[in-house]
């Protein structure tokens, strides 16, 4: 995952951009056609105060099983010199005791109450790929990212 800035303000907008690498030869993926299949979530930088937004995403390798689904799918075949990438536009809004990140073309919206933000400007980034028929996940590499507030 990578982020266009490392420093944003409670009111920006932002881009998320997504990489998906064959971890050997080239592969064939197949993600549903409305992404459902990324899990993404926001959270204060200290674990204890972890928040998720669980996403109900899967992704699909291998062929179907069944039939034809393709009403459904995109296939892209991958390399490591050609990643699957998706560039994700969102916004960071802010309300008297929240600081809201959303990504509304996954259906994301997630809140960290300002209180941690005020202590820790650091906000932690992680997501993954849920595979449909083997039930695996595959990580993207979490990313930080600074919110100051106004």
């Amino acid at each position: 995952m990578d982020f266009d800035k490392e420093t944003y303000q409670s009111n920006d907008n932002f881009e998320l951009t997504i990489k998906v690498y064959p971890t050997e030869a080239e592969k064939t993926i197949r993600f549903y056609k409305d992404l459902n299949n990324i899990n993404i979530s926001f959270s204060p930088k200290a674990e204890e105060f972890e928040f998720h937004q669980e996403l109900k995403k899967r992704f699909i390798e291998g062929p179907p099983l069944f039939g034809d689904d393709s009403e459904y799918i995109d296939e892209y075949t991958i390399s490591k010199e050609k990643p699957f990438k998706k560039i994700f536009l969102g916004t960071i809004s802010e309300s008297v005791n929240e600081i809201v990140f959303e990504i509304p073309e996954l259906n994301i919206k997630n809140k960290i109450d300002k209180n941690f933000i005020l202590k820790n400007q650091i906000i932690l980034i992680k997501g993954n790929c849920r595979t449909i028929y083997g039930g695996k996940n595959k990580h993207f590499m979490s990313k930080e990212i600074k919110v100051e507030l106004e």
